[in-house]
């Protein structure tokens, strides 16, 4: 290699436009995760060595929308996932978080040199319009990987939107190829809407459809100095939280009240439609999301964005101690019945599922035994509860959990697990994972079903399942692994030492690993 090779170190990475356009032609990138760092690595290129100062805008744009691009693959990696996240999506998203931050310090770094550069100063609007981009775009990440905001990230926000309020450029409509013009105040008021959302509790299809939305209504909200009547949704420009709501009158300066009625009236207009039979397609919901998913999101969203706190019907109470909790579905019904579980299959039973593992391990692998480890309780920190639910908190390492997953859950002082479904979780900036638990109507009884016609390909063999006695003159409901349900199917279910052919009648609700449904008895089986 000849030193001319090397180039000093005043030297920009990119000049000017061209250049950029040549180093995207150039850079073949394998993944997302390689482009992410290949942008992380040139943004720190131009901030050591910046070009000039408009050339430096123009690169910025240019590379604005690959980068996104990089980074909607990369969510895709972490958003959703069980948590706490294994090291693999851990990495994915702390390198989405790195590159939202490198292209907020280009933007900042423009937006301050805007004041005593005067070529920056008309495009001023812009630099203050992509700098809240970025942070925005930061806290979304986030809470697509159910992460706790860290309270800088939040000042920043705030921060960024009182600039452009002050500078009066909260309104200005800024464009960009490719793309709707866009305001300050809309970027702004669509991280609100994201944290009202309260994407905990949202499934990941649920959170990609809240965030489409909120981006098409977020310039429908207004942010006012004063409330009326008994108060709204408020947020401190000079705190370090989102909106919450406020009462009318609370004073200071800072504090701006997010006026969600033009949204809440979009979102009135579409649920009467959807239920005259409108598609979602048509009312700007989306190919991708059914009538009845939109419905129920829709009414959580409006909610979410306009409701005022209204009284529990369960009210919580804070309370200390241990809960004992317990996460796998085999283990679960281990831990209940108190003994280890037999399919009890025939000696004939050899599906092609067998076979491969014979294949594989030189021997058939139960699926459904249980590990030694999984049978010992995690020990949660219990924070409040109700009649329906429980608040609970790990510290320490443990099992991976997911949205609307099944748990046994057992309060201390209490002599028996009851089933429960994860309803929201986060991890705090600690580390530690907060979760919502609800409680499943009715005293779990462990049972085993099969399929109660088994052809010579099914095995036949009894699985796992619980029993939901409910109130007298209630239908029965069964809880039932993932996947089992198809209305109208009939099982052998054993229970107690009895056995008894049922049918499935109504699936209730499904969750992350299991289905719970209503059944008829149909009679004893010998």
């Amino acid at each position: 290699m000849q030193h001319s090779d090397f180039l000093p170190a005043s030297r920009p990475a990119l000049v000017d436009p061209g250049s950029c356009d040549k180093w995207l032609e150039r850079e073949r990138f394998t993944d997302c995760h390689h482009a992410c760092a290949a942008f992380i690595g040139l943004l720190d290129e131009l901030e050591d060595a910046p070009p000039q100062a408009a050339a430096c805008v123009l690169i910025l744009e240019k590379l604005r929308a690959p980068m996104h691009a990089a980074l909607d693959e990369q969510s895709r990696r972490f958003a959703g996932k069980a948590l706490p996240l294994v090291p693999a999506e851990d990495a994915a998203f702390a390198r989405s978080c790195d590159l939202w931050l490198a292209q907020t310090r280009a933007w900042r770094r423009l937006l301050r040199a805007s004041w005593s550069n005067a070529e920056l100063a008309p495009d001023r609007a812009r630099l203050a319009l992509r700098t809240l981009e970025c942070i925005a775009g930061l806290l979304t990440t986030q809470l697509s990987a159910r992460r706790a905001i860290a309270p800088a990230h939040w000042r920043w926000l705030h921060q960024g939107y009182a600039l452009a309020e002050s500078e009066n450029l909260a309104e200005v409509e800024v464009g960009a190829e490719g793309s709707p013009n866009t305001t300050c105040a809309a970027v702004y008021a669509h991280a609100l809407l994201m944290q009202l959302a309260n994407s905990a509790a949202l499934a990941q299809r649920e959170f990609v459809w809240a965030r489409r939305w909120a981006r098409r209504w977020a310039s429908k909200v207004r942010l006012w100095r004063s409330a009326e009547n008994g108060g709204g949704l408020g947020v401190n420009l000079e705190g370090e939280a989102g909106a919450q709501w406020t009462p009318a009158g609370t004073p200071g300066a800072a504090l701006r009240f997010v006026d969600c009625a033009l949204v809440a009236r979009s979102i009135r207009s579409r649920l009467q439609k959807l239920a005259e039979g409108a598609g979602p397609d048509t009312l700007g919901l989306g190919k991708d999301c059914p009538p009845l998913a939109a419905q129920e999101l829709l009414n959580t969203l409006l909610h979410c964005w306009s409701d005022a706190p209204q009284s529990r019907q369960f009210p919580r109470r804070s309370t200390t101690g241990e809960t004992e909790l317990v996460a796998s579905f085999a283990g679960i019904h281990q831990t209940i019945a108190g003994t280890a579980f037999s399919g009890e299959g025939a000696p004939w039973d050899y599906s092609r599922q067998r076979v491969e593992q014979i294949q594989v391990f030189q021997r058939v692998v139960d699926t459904r035994a249980v590990t030694p480890g999984a049978l010992l309780p995690e020990h949660w920190q219990s924070q409040d509860e109700s009649a329906n639910g429980f608040r609970l908190r790990r510290g320490a390492a443990g099992v991976r959990l997911a949205h609307r997953q099944l748990l046994a859950i057992r309060p201390g002082g209490a002599s028996q697990f009851i089933l429960c479904e994860v309803r929201w979780l986060a991890q705090e900036q600690d580390g530690s994972i907060s979760i919502g638990a609800k409680a499943l109507p009715g005293l779990p009884e462990p049972c085993s079903i099969r399929p109660a016609k088994a052809s010579p390909l099914q095995s036949g063999i009894w699985t796992q399942a619980f029993a939901l006695p409910l109130s007298k003159g209630l239908a029965p409901n069964l809880v039932l692994p993932i996947g089992w349900y198809q209305q109208g199917r009939e099982l052998d279910l054993k229970q107690s030492g009895e056995q008894f052919r049922i049918r499935l009648e109504e699936l209730v609700e499904r969750g992350h690993d299991y289905q719970r449904a209503r059944f008829t008895a149909l009679g004893p089986r010998g």
